[in-house]
């Protein structure tokens, strides 16, 4: 009867620990460690004349970058050097993100109070309004950054906090998904990378910048030492990151490579 009990006792062990091998994890700051793995190396840094600096992303030439001032709710045209080439007619209502869609010359802008995303023509005449409907505690941590995959014509939203959010936004379908986010205190800044696939993701509060797969789970992690990181701009090809800081006023500058 023993040796019964034993064969029944262990082969229960055995079927439990197969059902918990079947079981998602939940979100978590943990890193994969199989992953690709990138390396990131400050080069230098630039004052800009932008006064509040949110988020950042490429021009439409590919070449310059565009960047959103909180607080004169507008648009800006800068170099890799953060000097300023040219302003955009638009005026927004706390303007927090923007993002580019090279396949139809237009430029996009997240509006965080109103939860509003802009469409705007190369020129920054607005064209368009769309609603994103999420439940959120307070109109002060709403929509905070924007990218656009063109290939799939998804729009990549983080909402700042309370709750943090990536939501996967396409302009015929609305909101495809939303998933909530617990691996840093805020989300202020996100760049769509078409060369592998991923999402780059800063925290203001965290100070630190997230390489992560195209759900925001986190393959990679790194320290800023510096507050209100609120933009990010990836250049893979030529080896360059670019971060924009709200407080500092400045564009950093870091060398990425494969480790």
């Amino acid at each position: 009867m023993k040796s019964i009990f034993y064969i029944v006792f262990f082969s229960f062990l055995l079927f439990a620990t197969a059902c918990n091998k079947d079981q998602a994890l939940p979100d978590s700051p943990s890193e994969d460690t199989t992953a690709v793995s990138y390396k990131v190396e400050f080069l230098e840094s630039f004052v800009l004349d932008v006064a509040e600096p949110s988020g950042l992303s490429w021009a439409l030439n590919h070449k310059d970058l565009l960047v959103v001032d909180d607080r004169t709710n507008q648009a800006y045209i800068i170099d890799i050097k953060g000097k300023e080439i040219g302003q955009l007619p638009y005026k927004g209502d706390d303007t927090e993100g923007i993002t580019i869609d090279t396949e139809n010359n237009e430029i996009w802008i997240a509006e965080e109070a109103d939860s509003e995303l802009i469409q705007m023509d190369s020129l920054g005449n607005k064209l368009n309004s769309y609603k994103i409907d999420i439940n959120r505690d307070s109109k002060k941590k709403g929509l905070e950054g924007l990218s656009f995959d063109t290939k799939t014509k998804t729009f990549y939203i983080l909402n700042e906090a309370t709750p943090g959010l990536l939501i996967k936004w396409k302009v015929n379908t609305g909101i495809e998904s939303q998933k909530q986010l617990q691996f840093a205190q805020d989300y202020s800044g996100i760049f769509f990378d078409n060369a592998d696939q991923s999402l780059w993701i800063v925290s203001d509060q965290s100070q630190k910048l997230f390489y992560c797969d195209l759900n925001a789970n986190v393959k990679q992690s790194f320290d800023l030492d510096y507050p209100k990181a609120e933009g990010v701009v990836v250049d893979i090809a030529n080896e360059r990151l670019y971060i924009v800081s709200d407080s500092e006023r400045k564009l950093f500058i870091y060398k990425i490579k494969k480790s």
